[in-house]
């Protein structure tokens, strides 16, 4: 594995022999380090091309830890949305502040992967779920597969607007039913969305918190593979 610069965006690359390639884009206040070890677990005959794409936001985690987002989060307003049971309209009434910009270079990312692979799969965990997920609605040719792990419902009108009809791709989403940060009510407003569009993703309920526990990446192995275990 690598780090290139590639459409100015820092990105961890471990190049395969195969025409697919796979990019993943990490949670709020992580980096692109954390599900780099996927390269090493996943679709290791099948050998794709993986790229691990670094947030575009700088993110203060502590006095003495530093993390990437893809777009900024203002954490009070969410935990006392969490604690007051408004977590549900937090995310999903309206396009969140930044949002557009990653949106915008990770597209033209996207669109240089298009060039050299015949197909290109986009995930991603948390808040990088979500920006996978308004990428793939807003650019549906760009994207062959879709992952969301532990996602939610984001800027409803939006996303209705982008999808109106029957996406071209299949889905894969997973979320813990006792996940504190994201609340699995989320993720099962972005099901029922998905549903109302013709839509049928593959939707894994698993008993944990916010999380990609064994039993999600064995699943999501076999979407990546395109079989049933």
């Amino acid at each position: 594995m690598k780090v290139e610069r590639i459409e100015d965006i820092d990105v961890i690359v471990k190049k395969g022999k195969s025409k697919i390639a796979i990019v993943i884009l990490h949670g709020y206040g992580a980096s692109y380090q954390d599900f780099a070890p996927f390269g090493e677990m996943l679709l290791q005959d099948v050998d794709p091309s993986w790229f691990f794409l670094n947030g575009i936001c700088p993110v203060t985690m502590g006095p003495y830890e530093t993390g990437r987002s893809w777009f900024p989060i203002d954490m009070m307003a969410l935990e006392k949305a969490l604690n007051n049971g408004t977590f549900s309209e937090f995310f999903k009434e309206h396009e969140p502040e930044g949002i557009e910009e990653a949106r915008s270079r990770v597209t033209n990312f996207l669109k240089v992967l298009r060039e050299k692979y015949d197909e290109v799969y986009l995930g991603g965990f948390s808040q990088g779920s979500m920006v996978s997920a308004d990428i793939a609605f807003h650019n549906p040719t760009l994207v062959d597969k879709l992952f969301l792990l532990s996602s939610t419902m984001v800027a409803k009108k939006q996303w209705e607007s982008a999808c109106t009809k029957q996406l071209p791709f299949p889905i894969f989403q997973s979320h813990g039913t006792n996940d504190p940060v994201l609340p699995i009510s989320g993720a099962r407003d972005l099901i029922e969305f998905l549903k109302r569009t013709e839509n049928e993703p593959e939707f894994i309920e698993f008993s944990g918190g916010h999380e990609v526990p064994p039993l999600v990446v064995r699943e999501l192995e076999n979407f990546l593979r395109g079989s049933k275990a």
